[in-house]
């Protein structure tokens, strides 16, 4: 079964309910979630993961490493108040995300280190000696 949106020409308020019924709404809940975008690059001495997640600061990560997983997550909870004209408003948002990724057994886990710097946190993962490419070598015929 499929829902498709039916839309009546003469509807007059169909901005209201698009926004209201957006792509964010999952199963009955507005998430406001978003996962952040990531670039791995691989060189010859290791990959580096750099993920885009401005706005937060290097203590709301964790980052860990289980059974061959590196696991990337933070969470960020803010609340704001205002009094004005006799009304109170309190808000407060909740964000959070968790990004997971296969480590190859090339990598020498016990090095893996991470940096956070203008809104890119930045992990490196160094190849393990043996896992490096090596120069070609000439093997004589005896």
């Amino acid at each position: 079964m499929s829902l498709i949106k039916w839309k009546k020409e003469d509807d007059l308020f169909p901005s209201f309910f698009d926004n209201f019924w957006g792509r964010d709404f999952v199963s009955g809940v507005q998430t406001g979630t978003s996962v952040p975008a990531v670039n791995i690059t691989e060189t010859k001495d290791s990959f580096d993961i750099e993920v885009a997640v401005p706005g937060l600061k290097k203590d709301e990560f964790e980052i860990n490493l289980e059974n061959g997983i590196l696991i990337i997550s933070s969470e960020k909870k803010e609340e704001r108040e205002s009094q004005e004209k006799k009304m109170t408003r309190k808000e407060f948002s909740f964000t959070s995300f968790q990004r997971s990724f296969s480590v190859p057994d090339t990598v020498s886990t016990d090095k893996i280190n991470a940096s956070y710097n203008d809104g890119v946190l930045s992990i490196r993962l160094p190849k393990k000696e043996e896992a490096k490419k090596q120069p070609p070598k000439l093997i004589e015929i005896e």
